[in-house]
């Protein structure tokens, strides 16, 4: 894939969010609408493409001082484009690629206060996908030709009924239960059965994949899950508490990226009859306390959590996700783990507020065809993930703040040798997921200037000059982001000079890094 070897030229973001008030407390009814319309925009030789698109209402509803209606309705619709620039250097010569993920959905939640120590919430949703997770179109010499995988659809309908009880005043507990249901659904009418074969160097993964027909509107797969949640809360003393709580959760949708090598074109895809949902079982316990003479001056808390994962993907030896049309047949599917422990400090008065977040955590898996069964770091591992903030207000009008983040790397695989087969060029790779990203870090400096919060004005009775507060308020936001110009890596690639034929071939891995320092200034305003 030669866009690998590209360097970033120009960055353009561009983003409206667009509030509109429709109906404000008509017989006990709130409606709101909203809108969100992004996007950003990489030139390379390749052009990296991609937004986002949401419209959402929300109407809320009072029945009775009991009972409280709050139902919400969006659509979103993602997308990602790559586009070669081929054209520019041979005008009969072009390459599109394009990925998208539309979404709809209808959410009514119910919340009914039986008494002050017992609340019930209940509700549902029916939330609709529709998957093209990628489509090409190539054109060579004039002639064009169109590949890419397959679109899909997905429907996840799910009720929920939860209870929040204060059992006495230092002891409470919520509990509750969903069921998800998902159907899946091939809009081509073509879907595959995954067939076990022997493994061979042509085939990794030990599977092919035999086409099935059916009609679009049929359902191919379908899963059903229960969901339960737990969460009891123990005071232990003086704005102190214990927290403990365990939760299940399925998702029926999976991003697809290839661990051999960390690249930008990762694509979502349905949970099918080859691809099961994900479950998590997690469970965590914390401390908390509020410190200072108010008693809530200084917030801190630590946290520990576990997280067991079934149905996990990874990919085998030389899988190719990118406009494979079968990439289903290169996935491979085991358990995982997480666990960790979190630090937080935060303070929220006075002239210099901020907070300190740290976070030391590992995230493992376990594939029966991955490392011969051994465990091993998932992609997106980190040991250590530290955050700092600081805000400083100089005055009624100036403020000023700074951000740190540091984070340990994410591992990916890559290649511990090669060799040529029928004059083509093919890798052996090492233990999965042995190789770590250098780590990242940066530094984010801004100051914001905001315009006079209130306006002089001649009162007409009395003829003095008073102030009143402005109906409208604007401010202007002085940014720099990465302060000290840390190249921090987006993705690495294998590239090679030299003739593996001729003996004078040799292999580097190189670094694609992303934003560089960048100076900006925004100006928003507010009413």
């Amino acid at each position: 894939m030669g866009f690998l070897c590209l360097r970033l030229k120009v960055q353009f973001e561009f983003g409206i969010y667009l509030p509109i008030l429709v109906s404000k407390d008509i017989w006990n009814n709130q409606l709101f609408l909203s809108g969100y319309f992004g996007r950003d925009v990489f030139g390379t030789s390749f052009g990296f493409n991609w937004g986002n698109g949401t419209i959402s209402s929300r109407w809320n509803h009072v029945f009775s001082e009991k009972l409280f209606m709050n139902a919400t309705a969006f659509y979103s619709n993602y997308d990602y484009l790559l586009d070669s620039d081929i054209e520019n250097k041979r005008p009969n010569d072009s390459f599109k690629w394009s990925s998208n993920i539309e979404n709809l959905s209808i959410k009514p939640d119910f919340t009914y206060y039986v008494n002050p120590t017992n609340t019930v919430s209940f509700g549902g949703q029916i939330l609709s996908y529709e998957f093209k997770p990628g489509k090409a179109i190539a054109t060579s010499t004039g002639e064009k030709r169109e590949f890419g995988q397959a679109n899909k659809k997905g429907t996840e309908s799910s009720a929920y009924i939860s209870q929040e009880l204060k059992i006495s005043p230092v002891f409470s507990v919520q509990y509750g239960m969903r069921y998800s249901y998902y159907d899946y659904k091939s809009l081509n009418g073509e879907y595959y059965d995954r067939v076990k074969v022997p493994i061979s160097t042509e085939n990794a993964s030990g599977y092919i994949l035999k086409i099935n027909k059916t009609d679009p509107t049929t359902t191919v797969a379908s899963y059903g899950n229960w969901e339960p949640r737990l969460s009891l809360n123990l005071n232990v003393g003086q704005n102190a508490s214990l927290k403990t709580s365990y939760n299940r959760l399925a998702q029926y949708v999976h991003l697809m990226s290839n661990t051999a090598a960390s690249t930008p074109l990762d694509v979502w895809t349905s949970s099918t009859n080859n691809i099961k949902p994900q479950l998590a079982d997690q469970v965590a316990m914390g401390f908390f306390k509020n410190l200072g003479p108010d008693g809530n001056n200084y917030e801190t808390s630590v946290e520990v959590y576990y997280k067991a994962m079934q149905n996990q993907i990874d990919y085998a030896d030389r899988a190719n996700l990118f406009l494979n049309p079968y990439f289903e047949k290169d996935l491979l599917f085991g358990d995982g783990r997480a666990y960790g422990i979190e630090f937080f400090f935060k303070k929220s008065v006075g002239r210099f507020t901020g907070w300190v977040g740290y976070t030391w955590a590992k995230t493992e898996r376990r594939f029966p065809d991955i490392n011969e069964g051994n465990i091993y770091p998932a992609k997106y591992d980190r040991r250590h993930d530290l955050t700092l903030v600081g805000t400083y207000k100089l005055n009624d009008r100036w403020t000023f703040s700074a951000s740190f983040i540091y984070a340990t790397g994410n591992t990916l695989t890559l290649p511990s040798s090669w060799y040529v087969q029928e004059q083509n060029l093919l890798f052996n790779y090492g233990p999965r997921n042995s190789t770590r990203m250098a780590p990242y870090h940066r530094l984010d400096l801004s100051a914001t200037l905001y315009s006079k919060a209130y306006k002089t004005k001649t009162d007409p009775a009395t003829g003095k000059e008073i102030e009143v507060k402005k109906r409208y308020r604007s401010n202007w936001s002085f940014s720099i982001y990465n302060v000290y110009n840390r190249m921090n890596p987006f993705f690495l690639y294998v590239d090679n000079d030299g003739d593996f034929l001729s003996g004078n071939f040799k292999l580097s891995v190189k670094q694609v890094s992303l934003f560089p320092i960048i100076p900006s200034a925004t100006w928003n305003f507010e009413f």
